[in-house]
């Protein structure tokens, strides 16, 4: 068997099995947490919808009771004759909306005297068989009966039933009655379920359903039966998924509520079921089932790939590093590998070779640099020897020739030009000896904020010629540097110069400091061309420069002071898109962090 198999059947094993298992125990736990929390949901939904059922009665109770007290009832003794008190009913029912169906009052033999409907008006209503009757302390009973009009113009219908009190004899005059539209009670529980696969049903004390919505609502007589048998058959499933072939559906999850009354009104000890078909209460668990199932296939996808990828990976660092080893030897130039594997030995050696090749890379650009510096220090050396003299007497003798009052104006111009271009080479002379032989710095405590102010003064007067800006932000809270100060003033002289010759007239220069991680750090940004990203390694290399008329050596004296007081040099791109040099102070020699 070779390793890439092992590693192929060992990762897909292992994933099988921990993704299965995985799967299988959070479908199991979210299946019975969601069904715990729905049958919570569908109680509470009960609770709350019957709470306001019985809201809905205390109103209804609240109404007759009051409407008792009404001293228009009393015409009842004349037969309303006037007929003000079915004007008052009539108004009583618009005043309610749609609650009620009918308000009317009979006399002690039943006759309807007066009522909101003007056809009921003559007909005889005897008190019926109570449903139940609402007796709280203190106020007067109240009898809930069936409504039966025996094809009358309001169809069964539950009605709430109030004796009427003869304030002269202290009996009874006769009974109010207010028949409750139920479509009233049927839209609360619509507003319930609505949006939903949920069924309401509202049982009377003895069981029978009253009110029914939802997809399972149908016939409330056929429904009475059926739902009185799947009790009897799901008692023992509290809380669980029940059987709901007798109601004509699958498994139902159910919650149910008994009235416990509204304030100091008992209740009518109905009872509230909610119920919801299980197949929409697990959809989200077969769809998490769905989506492990898919989890799987795409892990054991991602595992085979991954296994194939890290048994191809295992042989190759070791090849890679031979063949870069190989390189090395034969005297090529190969970039370190890049290895990316979970073997930390093979990281680790990955890592020590790039390093080793940086250092290698960094010793030979110092000694290029070095060598470079080397021979400009001789070629300094024959210049100063060799150049300076005649060039002294070139001087002389073109400032000589330039003080004769009657030379022509074209031989005059000619002087100049030699004695210009004279001092052009006297300075490149100079500049190659500073640079091949650096006088060494002498260190003392300087402020780098009064250092940049006299930098600043020195280069004002050709900033205004070119009317460029000079933002000077001396934001470090310690501007205190053991430096060289003439030193330190040709580093940001030589820097603020070479910025100015880069901006365009109407540019701007910055100049900043700042407490840097390190120590004190200077910035110095313009608004100019910037520098290329190939560019920004050479640019302190002796007699590199792109600037036309320039010989190359102005950076290379900055990187070298800026290193003989142990800082670092960096460049960037400012934030105006052009060129940002960071000097870095607080290293050591090597350019390390103290």
């Amino acid at each position: 068997m070779t390793i890439r198999n092992a590693i192929l059947r060992g990762f897909l094993s292992l994933v099988v099995i921990s993704v299965v298992l995985a799967g299988a125990l959070s479908f199991r736990e979210f299946r019975h947490t969601l069904q715990t929390e729905i049958a919570h949901d569908l109680q509470r939904a009960a609770d709350a919808l019957l709470d306001r059922i019985d809201a809905f009665s205390f109103e209804r109770l609240a109404d007759i009771r009051e409407w008792q007290r009404l001293e228009l009832l009393q015409d009842i003794r004349v037969g309303d004759v006037d007929k003000r008190l079915a004007h008052m009913l009539t108004d009583l029912k618009a005043g309610h909306g749609k609650i009620y169906d009918a308000i009317f009052c009979t006399d002690r033999r039943g006759r309807i005297v007066a009522a909101s409907d003007t056809s009921l008006i003559g007909r005889r209503r005897l008190p019926g068989d109570s449903l139940l009757t609402e007796a709280s302390r203190g106020v007067p009973p109240v009898t809930l009966e069936r409504f039966e009009t025996n094809g009358g113009p309001l169809p069964n219908r539950l009605i709430l039933r109030i004796a009427i009190p003869d304030t002269f004899t202290g009996g009874e005059l006769g009974w109010l009655y207010a028949a409750l539209d139920w479509q009233e009670m049927e839209r609360l529980l619509e507003d319930a379920v609505q949006g939903s696969e949920k069924t309401a049903l509202l049982l009377d004390a003895s069981g029978t359903v009253i009110a029914a919505a939802g997809p399972l609502a149908g016939s409330t007589a056929a429904l009475s039966d059926k739902l009185s048998a799947w009790y009897r058959a799901t008692a023992t499933t509290e809380g669980q998924a029940r059987n709901g072939t007798a109601l004509g559906s699958g498994d139902l999850l159910a919650g149910s509520a008994v009235s416990s009354g509204y304030q100091h009104f008992s209740g009518f000890g109905w009872r509230l079921v909610m119920i919801e078909p299980a197949s929409v209460a697990f959809a989200p668990v077969w769809r998490l089932a769905w989506v492990i199932l898919g989890l799987l296939l795409f892990t054991l996808l991602v595992a085979g790939w991954l296994s194939l990828r890290l048994s191809a990976r295992i042989a190759q660092p070791i090849g890679q590093l031979t063949e870069f080893a190989r390189g090395m030897w034969q005297m090529r130039r190969p970039s370190a590998p890049q290895i990316k594997t979970g073997i930390t030995e093979v990281g680790e050696l990955s890592r020590a070779f790039g390093e080793m090749i940086e250092a290698l890379e960094r010793s030979r650009e110092h000694l290029v640099r070095a060598g470079k510096l080397a021979v400009m220090g001789e070629m300094a050396a024959i210049m100063a020897h060799e150049v300076r003299t005649p060039l002294g007497i070139l001087k002389s003798s073109a400032q000589m020739l330039a003080r004769r009052p009657d030379l022509p104006a074209q031989e005059r111009e000619l002087t100049d030009f030699i004695i210009d271009e004279a001092e052009r080479l006297n300075r490149l002379v100079t500049t190659l000896l500073e640079c091949a032989s650096p006088r060494p710095p002498q260190f003392l405590p300087h402020d780098l904020h009064d250092i940049i102010r006299h930098v600043a003064a020195l280069v004002a007067s050709k900033l205004d010629k070119q009317h460029i800006v000079l933002e000077v932000h001396p934001e470090a809270t310690q501007p205190i540097l053991d430096c060289d100060r003439e030193q330190m003033i040709q580093v940001l002289l030589n820097l603020l110069i070479n910025a100015m010759q880069h901006v365009r007239d109407g540019g701007r220069l910055s100049i900043a400091t700042r407490d840097g991680a390190t120590g004190l750090e200077v910035r110095i940004e313009d608004d100019g061309p910037g520098i290329a990203p190939e560019d920004r390694e050479r640019v302190f290399d002796p007699f590199f420069t792109r600037r036309e008329g320039g010989i190359g050596l102005g950076l290379t004296i900055v990187d070298q002071i800026v290193q003989g007081h142990g800082g670092r040099i960096g460049i960037g791109a400012s934030r105006w898109g052009g060129a940002c040099f960071t000097i870095q102070f607080g290293l050591n020699k090597q350019g390390e962090s103290i």
